[in-house]
């Protein structure tokens, strides 16, 4: 079983709130301003499936939060979200946006 830091994500559709919008893809690394990898929402889910985790960290304590599968009950789509906790960094709703690059 793998862990994986996730560093930026993307969200669809971009232009509407993060309450709407749904992550269909994420970048992993270790450099929070750098993805080395992406995954599209499918294969995080295999992933997640198989055993591996993701998990967002704070950058202002450190703070790691687990990523987990859940089902939005507005569409009804398998997705994921960070586990809450009182610290917003780590967040995967306020990630950075991977870039092209990442």
């Amino acid at each position: 079983m793998t862990r994986y830091r996730v560093v930026c994500t993307i969200q669809e559709p971009v232009d509407k709130p993060h309450e709407v919008a749904h992550i269909v893809s994420i970048g992993t690394g270790n450099d929070p301003n750098q993805a080395s990898n992406t995954w599209n929402l499918k294969d995080v889910l295999n992933a997640i499936n198989a055993g591996d985790s993701f998990f967002t960290k704070s950058s202002s304590t450190g703070k790691e939060a687990s990523v987990n599968k859940y089902v939005c009950q507005t569409c009804q789509r398998t997705t994921i979200r960070s586990s809450p906790d009182a610290i917003t960094d780590n967040n995967l709703d306020n990630l950075r946006k991977c870039r092209s690059s990442n």
